[in-house]
């Protein structure tokens, strides 16, 4: 795969870190997102040629170990000081598989729903999109998590079957 599009919000929110918006610029965010969200899943399953199989444990792990094996190799990384580092594309694709992995935990357990991140002010998450109705946790934001998760895959740190443990963790929140 040699081009995958980028995950680029609106200029109106792109150009200002997510902690400094304003709320109408949190729910212009937040409607963009919505409105991309199912279409940044199906690019990603016809970009690497896959399916759903309705057992969302076997999915997750076949398509994470895909795209791991994507993620090690340009255009998705790149060589940057002697290690890989995730490029835009990189960033991009992970972003679309963590839509993937939250799409399946809203699936299997449809009380969880999407808001925007609005106390505390010092969450990471602040302003942003988040998966929220946990009982033990109140909410999980899980595109950065799985940046930081995918950096740590290129580091040699993880390997792809953390997209399995986030969805698992995920689900064990809800029991």
């Amino acid at each position: 795969m040699k081009d995958y599009i980028l995950f680029i919000p609106p200029e109106e929110v792109a150009s200002v870190k997510a902690k400094l918006w304003n709320a109408k610029q949190a729910k212009d965010y937040f409607n963009w997102f919505n409105s991309v969200k199912d279409d940044r899943v199906e690019y990603l399953l016809t970009s690497i040629d896959e399916t759903l199989t309705g057992n969302h444990m076997i999915d997750i792990k076949r398509i994470g170990k895909k795209v791991t094996n994507f993620l090690k190799k340009p255009p998705f990384s790149a060589p940057k000081d002697g290690e890989l580092a995730i490029t835009n594309k990189g960033l991009a694709l992970i972003a679309d598989l963590s839509l993937l992995i939250s799409k399946l935990i809203i699936e299997k357990h449809p009380q969880i729903i999407w808001k925007i991140v609005k106390r505390p002010k010092g969450d990471i998450s602040y302003n942003l999109p988040a998966l929220f109705e946990f009982p033990l946790i109140g909410h999980i934001e899980l595109m950065g998590g799985s940046i930081v998760e995918a950096k740590a895959i290129l580091r040699g740190e993880k390997t792809d079957s953390i997209w399995l443990d986030i969805y698992e963790y995920a689900i064990n929140l809800i029991k």
